[in-house]
């Protein structure tokens, strides 16, 4: 297998682990991988739109559509029209869906801990490194 391959091939299977250890431990009850992810993109965000959201998710507009109409119904997120212009509306994590990240973030952070438990504090910061590096070099 080559060296690329089989980087892809680990860095799909780190991303399953993740998702299915994020699901088997209950850290997000009554929410989706997607929903969450969007909670925490429009943390500390403002004059976030649809599309951005979209964008940031890799998906169509008319995908995120059903995700954010459920987190809206919830209420962990709201629309708000622009103040400039009425077409124009921005999606806001409401004071719910903050409290829902805060109370979420300690099983996380434990369930993240078990999975990169093994390595030591200088590859974990080698490990952030590398990615922070392939991440920024590719916005």
């Amino acid at each position: 297998m080559e060296k690329n391959e089989k980087l892809l091939s680990v860095i799909f299977n780190i991303g399953r682990l993740i998702r299915e250890e994020i699901q088997t431990s209950n850290c997000y009850v009554d929410f989706t991988h997607t929903e969450v992810e969007i909670l925490k993109f429009l943390h500390n965000k403002k004059n976030i739109t649809m599309k951005t959201i979209a964008d940031y998710l890799y998906i169509k507009p008319s995908s995120a559509t059903p995700v954010v109409n459920k987190l809206v119904g919830s209420g962990n997120i709201k629309r708000v029209e622009s103040k400039n212009d009425r077409r124009v509306i921005y999606i806001e994590i409401t004071p719910k869906g903050k409290k829902f990240l805060e109370k979420k973030n300690k099983s996380i952070h434990k369930t993240i801990g078990k999975i990169f438990g093994k390595l030591n504090e200088k590859d974990k910061k080698i490990l952030i490194n590398i990615l922070e590096k392939i991440h920024d070099e590719n916005i």
